[in-house]
């Protein structure tokens, strides 16, 4: 059975992913690597993170993991719990999307990340991305953009993969 669990954040220096259920920041080149990782794969995200981008994204099978047992749309498959998750997860690529709760209950089934860290701090940030213990992961690339006029801030694309013992 040939299956792995990813991870896709962004996020900036203090680990903040998110204000009033919106990307603190606009990144174009960000948003089209978000695309080109995550087309033609299962996504998974939670409840809020789904509400935020408003409809199912093109191209992939959605999965949204909620605690309401009566939440539905059209087109996406509903789990209550991360082991459920995993359990219907059995071959292929499974992309965690966020956001906060989920990125917290998905980690320790991890074997990828591909984060994007922006070089800025939002103060009225209200999520975060949890603390990765660096014992546990190898940064495997790491690709620097300047901020420009199409990108206010600079950024990294950090790629880590999970040490195993």
């Amino acid at each position: 059975m040939n299956r792995e669990i990813a991870l896709i954040v962004a996020h900036d220096r203090e680990r903040a992913i998110g204000h009033a259920g919106q990307l603190p920041w606009h990144l174009p080149d960000d948003l089209r690597r978000f695309k080109a990782l995550t087309l033609g794969h299962t996504v998974i995200m939670g409840r809020k993170t789904f509400d935020s981008i408003g409809k199912p994204l093109p191209g992939r099978q959605n999965w949204v993991l909620t605690r309401d047992p009566h939440w539905q749309v059209p087109g996406v498959e509903c789990f209550g719990n991360w082991e459920q998750v995993v359990r219907q997860h059995r071959s292929g690529l499974l992309w965690v999307i966020g956001g906060g709760e989920i990125y917290l209950a998905a980690l320790a089934d991890v074997d990828r990340i591909e984060s994007t860290e922006v070089d800025t701090r939002i103060a009225a940030a209200d999520t975060w991305f949890p603390p990765l213990p660096d014992k546990q992961w190898d940064i495997v690339a790491r690709e620097l953009h300047a901020a420009d006029e199409r990108h206010a801030f600079g950024f990294d694309l950090v790629t880590r993969t999970r040490r195993r013992s």
